[in-house]
């Protein structure tokens, strides 16, 4: 289900929770972009594409994705798989990766 109809279903959308939903969304932020960029970083890209990298993928997930209690989880074992894939492919080929 899309992420953003069932917590507008749930009544998570109102005015009662704009500050708890916020705090959250703070929280999250303050931990994924700097893991974002350390990826990157690690993958061999620029933290900057991280950055964007997490701001995109973030706003989708959190819309069309995920659950009202996790929307989405980075691993570090995908540096491993990003390494592998950057230096074959160069970040033109990370960029079309599935």
């Amino acid at each position: 289900m899309i992420a953003i109809l069932e917590a507008s279903r749930a009544g998570l959308l109102s005015r009662a929770h704009w500050l708890n939903n916020l705090l959250a969304g703070v929280i999250v932020g303050v931990v994924a972009l700097p893991l974002a960029m350390a990826f990157a970083i690690a993958s061999g890209a620029k933290p900057e594409q991280g950055l964007y990298t997490a701001i995109v993928a973030g706003g989708l997930t959190s819309l069309f994705g995920g659950s009202r209690v996790q929307i989405a989880g980075p691993t570090g074992a995908f540096i491993v798989i990003l390494a592998g894939i950057t230096g074959k492919y160069g970040i033109g080929g990370l960029q079309i990766a599935p």
